[in-house]
């Protein structure tokens, strides 16, 4: 059992996705502290439609097309992996429609995101390091390469900051 504290070393082909996850938790932190600010909800339904449209869309698409490769249609990971890439974007849409729950549907985004990235780390990715021929790993990791484009989010403004007025 010693090895289920160990961080297990992620293979190189799933880096890139790898490391665009730290984006989508900084996003989820942005959330909570412009909640916890009590910033203007109209500027984060418009940080959360960039989010959206500029990262986590073409992350997404990224994943799907990864998966496409490399299981079958009917797998129950790559099933899951579509279903929820579904439902964080029917949450995005509600957000973005202006609903009165708003706040709650912030929170609940928030928090429906940082269990996604944390199943896909813990369960996904060595799950496809374990189950996919390391040479269909890594020809698609150097495919992923070629179409992978870095992502920054350089919103403005950062709701997230609390303001010095708020002090």
């Amino acid at each position: 059992m010693e090895n289920a504290t160990k961080p297990q070393k992620r293979d190189k082909s799933l880096i890139p996705l790898s490391r665009e996850h730290h984006f989508g938790l900084l996003f989820c932190w942005k959330l909570r502290q412009g909640l916890k600010n009590g910033a203007d909800l109209e500027v984060m339904r418009a940080y959360v439609r960039y989010f959206w449209k500029s990262i986590l869309q073409p992350h997404c698409e990224e994943e799907e097309w990864v998966m496409r490769r490399l299981l079958p249609k009917n797998n129950y990971m790559r099933l899951r992996l579509e279903e929820e890439h579904r439902l964080l974007q029917a949450l995005i849409e509600l957000v973005e429609e202006g609903s009165p729950m708003n706040r709650d549907l912030f929170k609940v985004l928030e928090q429906d995101l940082v269990d996604h990235v944390r199943w896909e780390e813990r369960e996904l990715f060595p799950y496809l390091q374990a189950e996919v021929q390391p040479d269909e790993l890594e020809l698609t990791g150097k495919v992923l390469e070629h179409r992978h484009t870095v992502h920054t989010d350089d919103f403005t403004p950062e709701f997230w900051v609390k303001s010095a007025k708020a002090k």
